[in-house]
């Protein structure tokens, strides 16, 4: 090794602990990818680590084995803590995500032992899980957060993505999060498409077909929709509802259940379409209502997690009741019936959107910088280059 190479100053080093990463889609493994690529814009070496899934590849850097228990698929991770000890003792920080999940409360542990600071990022919005299993949220996942997850929490710096999550972390675990801005990706533009007094009105959904995210009710609205004017429906994601939505769409020829898709192909199924709808029970940064509005595309979405705070006052109406499909029918023809109107409304939600989400990416990189790291090698932090929006 030459002189230069020996005097080059130290790279800090963060470990990103997530028990599930992309190509799965959702907002967990969104946001290990997109502070992943933030952190190494600013000069951070990164490493990524995950439960191994149980088919196909991972987008880690190093995977532990997992078995995955029950229809909902939880992972346990029953191996690699060697791997793990040495990851946590080769990084200056551990960003764990996850507080239901087994391997990021574990990595908090261990970080702790080995003297390392731990961010932890909640995903949730705290809420209570009334439309999930009895026995496996409310008395497994009590237990598992009374013994786990608030220890690990108060051994480390909490962050919430979501307003709602800082409230929930408070009444949860009796923890203060520290809230951030969910720190959004370079958005595509969307494709304007006018919308004709006879034309069928393209209604998009995308997320997990789970209970709490309520797709079901998607169709719901879409059948009251229908009574006033045609109307599709294309319904993205997987999960255990798949097969209950394919047999409604057996009868419903307007209905498409497209099944997964990456993140560039939902982001232009949604540029597409006239209006995205989201039918959630319990959510909280609601990433299928975010982007879509952060680029201009009208949503109608229920009034859970940060929903409301995403809507500029005069589009308040379309942010209805969760569990009331007749509210969300009638936003939606109440949209379609001044289309031009409203959607340039939603074009100027827009772009205080994203003045506002990518103040998160600069707060997130910060929260991860101690004092010691803020003048590296003798230069101040404000004269640093801005944290670029990936």
């Amino acid at each position: 090794m030459d002189a230069s190479a020996r005097n080059a100053p130290r790279l800090p080093r963060a470990l990103l602990v997530s028990s599930f990463v992309l190509p799965r889609s959702g907002g967990i493994e969104q946001f290990v990818d997109i502070a992943a690529r933030l952190l190494r814009g600013r000069g951070w070496r990164v490493r990524v680590l995950a439960c191994r899934p149980p088919a196909g590849e991972a987008k880690a850097d190093t995977t532990i084995p997992t078995c995955y228990l029950g229809g909902s698929g939880w992972p346990l991770p029953v191996g690699g803590l060697r791997t793990l000890w040495r990851e946590v003792g080769e990084a200056d920080v551990v960003v764990a995500n996850g507080t239901r999940h087994l391997l990021p409360n574990v990595a908090a542990f261990a970080a702790r032992l080995r003297g390392k600071r731990v961010i932890f990022v909640l995903h949730g919005s705290g809420a209570s899980f009334s439309t999930s299993s009895f026995f496996y949220h409310r008395v497994l996942g009590s237990l598992f957060e009374r013994l786990l997850s608030r220890p690990a929490l108060r051994r480390s710096h909490p962050v919430s993505l979501s307003r709602a999550g800082v409230v929930g972390c408070r009444s949860r675990y009796g923890v203060e999060a520290t809230y951030v801005p969910f720190p959004l990706r370079q958005l595509p533009p969307p494709s304007p498409k006018p919308l004709g007094s006879g034309q069928p009105l393209r209604i998009v959904w995308a997320g997990r077909l789970y209970g709490e995210k309520n797709p079901l009710a998607a169709v719901a609205v879409v059948d009251r929709v229908r009574q006033q004017r045609p109307t599709t429906l294309e319904v993205y994601g997987s999960g255990p509802l798949l097969d209950e939505l394919e047999e409604l769409a057996r009868d419903r020829p307007w209905l498409h259940v497209c099944g997964p898709r990456s993140w560039e192909e939902i982001q232009q199924v949604q540029g597409a379409a006239h209006l995205c709808l989201s039918t959630s029970l319990r959510d909280a940064t609601q990433m299928a209502v975010l982007e879509p509005l952060a680029r201009g595309v009208p949503v109608v979405s229920t009034r859970v997690g940060d929903a409301l705070g995403y809507y500029a006052r005069g589009l308040w109406p379309f942010c209805v009741e969760p569990g009331d499909p007749e509210a969300a029918a009638e936003a939606a023809l109440t949209l379609a019936a001044s289309y031009d109107r409203y959607r340039k409304r939603f074009a100027a939600n827009a772009h205080e959107l994203l003045r506002r989400h990518r103040e998160g990416a600069r707060r997130l990189a910060e929260l991860l910088e101690p004092e010691t790291l803020a003048t590296r090698n003798g230069v101040p932090a404000s004269s640093r280059a801005e944290l670029p929006v990936t």
